[in-house]
């Protein structure tokens, strides 16, 4: 992993789109101005496959987790959502979207000139393409797309809507497969996604991403919807294993630093930078001193994969202000979990060294064996050689499942629920084979008793109730990728989460344009954070 890292970066600073070239992004960048005489093509795919985990997905994630539930929360949603929230994400992707566009030159040069071109290649790129419009429409719903980086054409772009430009990467994604199905013998040299190359593991991604959009679009068009779906299923190519994961791997190199943001975040010097979540804690039945909102019995066997604690002792005194107070509905959940209420914006007390931070899982971090020592101190980690888990074949199983339930869609929701469980079970317990578990790991027998304790409340639910159990697990399952979670909140209204403890404003149905577009270009109106991407057709208020 290591040489692939230094490649990467090697890639990243001679790629011609870089995101220190360009400081704001007004659509004003072309990319026909830029020849590919002298251009790499790995090096330009090296750059994309970075530039979308690191600068544009990770970018999503952040907020999306927290105004979610899935991790802590301070203050109201528009401090965490506001007009300069996605200025990176909206950047980075248009000018992936030009280095694409290179690739694609690239490539028909090469036609021209009696070649074979670099179809799989550009493939690859054409899927990160698709992915990361259908993201800008999923957060801000009509992007521009038509008149994007054409500057001299179009100096201020107009968008089209959301729903023509999901339509657009439909399309595109079944391009991206017929160029992964060439017969080409020219590959990535490197994939920083699956580790070495293998058309099949793309093919399988486009496919999934098409699932993923069928399933947002099973609200306005749930015949069309259904039809998607049950021809991905057909095919039989699409993530379906836990060797197909599609997620990003970190290392432990630190210098340039490619370790997890978990890893960071958490086991720093200065201590754990931020707090868990007491809904995720409560999802998980970790605490001790609360009565969960849930009722699938013991704690969730990933709870020590997911989190660290520090501190033997139970928070208190100043270091609990949320102490007495009416409003919270946890404050401490018990068993030295220590973590904070969705939007708890009291002080925060001198506890870095002492507040739960991430485990092993998916950051990189320690596995959680009583040891209760500074996590900055701990050497039983995987040092930041986590993965950022983009779409897991449990996330398939999920969406599947709630297909299955809603539309009717092929399959039967119960089974594919309690797959979409065991594939995350197994694959939080494989990731964590390198370091010690101190007899902590979770056994078979804790994995199958888990998923009986999810299906016999499944099996006693209606049906509302059994779309509320898929939208739980799937969160539980998704720690670590909060899209994912935001999608599922908007679409469903599930899972049931605490009410915000302060008046956090109402939520983020859609994030704002970046001011650095709505000032620059007139045909850009800024949106609200009550307003609706054209998938959710859900009443206004229908989540909080």
């Amino acid at each position: 992993m290591k040489n692939i890292f230094k490649i990467t970066f090697l890639a990243s600073a001679l790629v011609l789109f870089t995101a220190c070239e360009t400081l704001e992004l007004d659509l004003l960048v072309d990319p026909n101005e830029i020849t590919g005489e002298s251009a790499d093509a790995n090096f330009i795919l090296n750059d994309i496959q970075v530039t979308f985990a690191r600068n544009i997905f990770s970018g999503y994630n952040g907020p999306a987790s927290s105004i979610t539930r899935m991790q802590y929360l301070f203050g109201s949603y528009n401090g965490a959502v506001d007009e300069t929230t996605l200025t990176g994400e909206w950047q980075q992707s248009y000018q992936m979207f030009g280095n694409v566009d290179l690739l694609d030159g690239i490539n028909q040069a090469d036609i021209d000139a009696g070649g074979e071109g670099i179809p799989k290649l550009l493939g690859v790129a054409q899927i990160f393409e698709a992915y990361a419009y259908m993201l800008l429409v999923d957060f801000v719903n009509d992007v521009p797309f038509t008149e994007a980086n054409q500057p001299e054409e179009f100096p201020n772009p107009s968008t089209d809507p959301g729903e023509f430009v999901y339509d657009q990467q439909l399309e595109l994604l079944d391009v991206a497969i017929a160029n992964l199905n060439s017969t080409s013998a020219i590959e990535p040299t490197t994939d920083l996604y699956f580790g070495e190359f293998d058309a099949a593991n793309w093919i399988a991604v486009a496919n999934t991403l098409k699932l993923r959009a069928y399933t947002n679009l099973r609200l306005t068009e749930p015949a069309r919807a259904a039809a998607g779906i049950n021809a991905v299923l057909s095919s039989g190519q699409y993530i379906n294993t836990i060797d197909e994961d599609f997620q990003f791997m970190y290392s432990s190199i630190d210098n340039p630093d490619s370790r997890h943001p978990f890893f960071i975040n958490g086991y720093g010097a200065g201590g754990a930078a931020s707090y868990m979540s007491n809904q995720m804690l409560d999802f998980l039945n970790a605490g001790d001193d609360q009565p969960p909102f849930i009722e699938t019995g013991e704690t969730d066997p990933r709870t020590r994969y997911y989190l660290y604690r520090q501190d033997p002792a139970a928070p208190s005194g100043s270091n609990l202000p949320c102490a007495g107070d009416a409003r919270y509905d946890y404050c401490y959940v018990g068993n030295l979990y220590w973590g904070r209420d969705h939007t708890d914006d009291a002080g925060i007390p001198n506890d870095v060294f002492k507040r739960t931070t991430f485990g092993v899982y998916p950051g990189g971090g320690a596995f959680d064996k009583d040891d209760f020592i500074q996590a900055r101190a701990n050497e039983n980690t995987l040092g930041g050689a986590g993965v950022l888990p983009i779409f897991l074949s449990s996330h398939t199983h999920f969406l599947l499942a709630e297909n299955a339930l809603t539309i009717g869609t092929s399959g039967n929701p119960r089974t594919l629920l309690a797959d979409g469980i065991r594939l995350s079970l197994d694959k939080v317990d494989d990731f964590a084979s390198g370091v010690d578990t101190g007899g902590f790991g979770m056994s078979q027998g804790d994995k199958d008793a888990y998923v009986s304790r999810v299906m016999q409340e499944y099996d006693a639910a209606n049906s509302e109730g059994k779309l509320a159990i898929i939208a739980r697990e799937a969160f539980i399952a998704s720690w670590g990728n909060g899209v994912e979670v935001y999608n599922t909140y908007r679409r469903t209204g599930y899972p049931d989460v605490q009410d915000p403890i302060t008046a956090a404003g109402p939520f983020p149905r859609g994030f704002r344009y970046p001011n650095t577009e709505t000032e620059n270009n007139p045909n850009i109106q800024q949106r609200q954070l009550t307003d609706q991407v054209f998938w959710d057709n859900n009443p206004g208020g229908f989540i909080d």
